[in-house]
This record gives C-alpha cells, structure tokens and sequence, in this order.
C-alpha cells in the first residue's frame, strides 16, 4: 500500500515538474515573440478591420507577447490631428459598450471599461507597452507632416517610420496581422 501511494507520489510529482516546465517554457517564448499588426483599412470606410486589430493587439499584449502596430495607407490618414479640437479619425469612433464588457470579462481588468473611443484605445494600448508606429514617407506625401519623423499632427506615442525601419519591423515579426 504504501509502494502504491510512494510510485502515485513520485509520478505526480514528475507530472507537476515535466509540464509545469513546459508551461513555464511556452510562457517564456510567448514573451519573446513579437507580434506586428499591419493596420491599412480607413476606419471611416469599414471600421470592422481595426476594430479587430485593436483588440487583437490587446489580446497578444495581454498574452504576454511584445506588440508592434503599423499604420499604413487609409490607416495612417486616420491618425491626422484637425479640427479645433485636435481629434484625429479613431478619436471619433467610440468603443462599444458590448466590446467593452466582453473584454472585461475575457480579461478580468476593469481599466478597459473607461476608454470612451478607439483613440483613447490606443493611448490605452501604448501605455500597456505596444509600440505604435505609423509610415512616415505616407504621411509626408499626403501633407500629415513636412518631415518623414515629423509629429506635429499626429498624437505624441505615434513613432514615424523611414521606409527602411518599415521594411526591419515587417521582415523581423514573428507573427504578421494585416487589417
């Protein structure tokens, strides 16, 4: 009886410390990989695609992965500050109620319930660690800025890119997302 008991014993414990490890190991590589999301769809046109690229990048964020978005094409018009109120397009799009309760509870974090709209989202990603970058050579040919790193029309955690640093960041993702 107790052979029995030693052998449920030792084997348990070789169960607990063989895939506790493995565990342990794939939350590990999880931290390590990096996880781009290539956001080209204009918001104001179809606002299901960064919709979903948003809450993909918080999902890999709260994962445990490290998470770059780049904003492209229509997407990276959508970051444009105007207006009196220096409001850019996903300022002006506001997270829905439902979006906000289903993540909340997927992720057990409350702190999502307060962000109003999909620009506050943002904001709310790269506090959380995201790296925000938007195409720098798009935006000075559609007169956003004057200068390929230039920020004075779009928010400040926006990085811009040279199409070179583009180019690092897409060929060296782990995980590639395109919206």
């Amino acid at each position: 009886m107790k052979t029995t008991i030693y052998a449920r014993m030792i084997f348990t414990l070789a169960f607990v410390v063989f895939f506790g490890n493995t565990i342990n190991t794939n939350a590990a590589l999880s931290k390590k990989k990096t996880v781009l999301i290539h956001v080209v769809t204009n918001i104001k046109k179809d606002d299901g695609p960064p919709c979903v690229a948003f809450d993909m990048a918080l999902t890999y964020v709260e994962l445990g992965y490290k998470v770059e978005m780049l904003f492209d094409a229509d997407a990276a018009w959508n970051l444009k500050l105007f207006g009196k109120d220096r409001k850019n397009d996903f300022d002006r799009y506001e997270v829905p109620a439902d979006l906000k309760k289903l993540v909340t509870q997927q992720f057990k974090n409350d702190s999502f319930l307060k962000v109003k709209d999909f620009g506050e989202f943002l904001s709310y990603l790269s506090k959380k660690g995201v790296k925000i970058y938007v195409n720098g050579t798009w935006n000075v040919l559609t007169s956003v800025e004057k200068t390929l790193k230039g920020k004075e029309n779009i928010s400040a955690y926006l990085i811009p890119l040279t199409l070179k640093e583009m180019a690092e960041i897409l060929s060296s993702a782990n995980i590639y997302m395109r919206y």
